[in-house]
């Protein structure tokens, strides 16, 4: 699928960076993805079910929350911690970014950019502004938190009828990166030197985003793009999520092989369960080119 090709391939260069969205826009424009929510990903786009650093009576818990369900307050109270990814170019391996000198330019067309694919699968974000940075210190907090709490979440999950099978389906979101555009480009992996292209135009001071695009000069990628002319003040789209899942399994096979991209076994010691292994990883791939993680089966383990 092309969420699938467009995560696993970002993925693959920038592992920290955490899983890319295919459908960053929300399901409401006010209900943007938040450090402490709980939810799951579906054909790439971030489902949010309830935020766990909220009570229950918060206006936001729209969908209410799990029985017994307690905010999680940490221990640093100031927490949250915001930067920035640049505008650029993101690209896969293998695919190449230039000017396109192809077409055939009118007078009010804007200065496009070309991206050929090498390989047989590739990805592009491309972020025509800044997007905002933010994650939480307090990853000690919201791992022991999900471990703790996975049963009931898993639970309330079902219960909404949302066909959740497995409750390494649910995020815990410790860090999100969110911008007020984008364009994302899948090469789907059936065509050799795919390519797409495309031209954007940024306006100030209001910030006027406005993109072109020529679908005959799209071979062997699909594309998409996010909102356009005078774009909202508030970042509201997530193209990056970073946070936590709990894989459990009661296998009775002594070994568990696992791809993963950019691990970091139990960050900051918090594992104090010994039938629980916790493992921070920012993206999940199963291809070649990522580092395989050992997990026992008869552990929990906690990983993104």
């Amino acid at each position: 699928a092309d969420y699938e090709i467009f995560r696993e391939q970002l993925a693959i260069k920038y592992p920290s960076y955490g899983h890319a969205l295919w459908e960053p826009s929300p399901r409401k424009p006010d209900r943007p993805v938040q450090v402490g929510d709980v939810g799951f990903i579906r054909g790439g786009n971030f489902h949010r079910l309830f935020n766990a650093l909220l009570p229950a009576d918060d206006p936001s818990q729209e969908l209410g929350v799990p029985e017994y369900h307690e905010p999680l307050v940490p221990n640093l109270l100031d927490h949250h911690h915001t930067g920035s990814l640049d505008r650029n170019n993101y690209c896969s391996d293998g695919v190449n970014a230039e000017p396109d000198h192809g077409y055939h330019a009118r007078p009010d067309d804007f200065p496009r950019i070309s991206f050929q694919c090498s390989r047989t699968r590739g990805a592009v974000l491309s972020l025509p502004i800044t997007a905002r940075r933010e994650d939480t210190l307090a990853l000690g907090d919201f791992g022991r938190w999900i471990v703790k709490h996975i049963d009931s979440w898993f639970a309330f999950s079902r219960k909404l009828g949302l066909g959740i099978k497995q409750m390494e389906e649910i995020i815990l979101v410790t860090g999100c990166d969110r911008t007020r555009s984008w364009t994302n480009a899948a090469f789907l992996g059936n065509q050799i030197n795919a390519q797409v292209s495309f031209g954007v135009k940024v306006e100030g001071p209001g910030t006027s985003i406005n993109f072109q695009f020529s679908p005959e000069n799209a071979r062997g990628a699909v594309f998409r793009h996010g909102p356009e002319g005078e774009v909202r003040l508030y970042a509201n789209q997530c193209v990056f999520i970073r946070g936590f899942r709990v894989f459990r399994s009661f296998w009775l096979l002594p070994k568990h092989l696992k791809a993963a991209a950019g691990p970091s076994r139990d960050p900051g010691g918090y594992d104090s369960d010994p039938d629980t292994e916790l493992v921070s990883i920012p993206a999940i791939t199963k291809v070649k080119d990522s580092v395989l993680i050992l997990y026992n089966f008869s552990q929990s383990s906690l990983m993104f």
